[in-house]
């Protein structure tokens, strides 16, 4: 466990947390990451052409857990995954953030992005409150009532459809947190976590990577 912050998982007999924190990262990234997000989505556009890939029952599965209606609050891997099937330019934000995209629609799960640096203190996963929200990263405002939250000692920064701008990655983010939400004993669950940290250290100079599940 890294030794600055403390996860815990309040909804643990719904949801799997899987965890990555990447330390120590430097600015530069190795060469070929533009080209393989582009060669892997189109193939990927190839290999669903005529189907919604089946992983993507699995995140619909957990929000419906959480009573809410994954066609009109879609897990963010499922809302890509259709921009990318229209052929709609794929989002770019900043490498890390654009990598982290790509899993999403390659494994069909949604993932969260976070600069350790700008959380504050341990971090819960709970379920939204009433009125609770936050400001999104291109977005106004994400309401969070009813849904699976993360928070730390200054609220609320992530969900599976939209996190934060306040915990928002940036070029120079050195320290980052990745959570990824799966359903409770997910059998890939495992699988996807190793190698979306194999990945990473592939394009990536980073000092050190922990994973592990909360």
């Amino acid at each position: 466990m890294n030794n600055k912050i403390i996860i815990s998982n309040d909804l643990e007999e719904r949801v799997d947390l899987g965890i990555n924190i990447f330390s120590g990262i430097k600015i530069s990234v190795k060469n070929g990451l533009t080209e393989f997000i582009n060669t892997e989505l189109k193939n990927l556009k190839n290999k669903y052409s005529e189907s919604l890939p089946e992983g993507y029952s699995n995140s619909r599965k957990l929000y419906r857990s959480f009573k809410i209606d994954p066609t009109k609050h879609r897990p963010s891997s499922e809302a890509l995954w259709r921009r990318v099937k229209k052929g709609l330019e794929f989002p770019r934000v900043n490498l890390f953030v654009d990598l982290t995209n790509f899993l999403s629609v390659k494994f069909q799960i949604s993932y969260g992005l976070y600069d350790l640096g700008k959380i504050e203190g341990d971090i819960t996963a709970g379920v939204g409150s009433p009125g609770e929200n936050y400001e999104g990263i291109r977005k106004d405002i994400v309401s969070l009532d009813g849904k699976i939250v993360l928070r730390d000692s200054s609220g609320p920064f992530g969900n599976p459809s939209s996190d934060s701008l306040r915990t928002s990655t940036e070029v120079n983010t050195n320290n980052i947190l990745q959570v990824l939400f799966f359903m409770k004993n997910d059998p890939q669950r495992e699988v996807i976590l190793n190698e979306t940290g194999e990945i990473f250290n592939k394009f990536f100079n980073i000092n050190d990577t922990e994973s592990f599940f909360v």
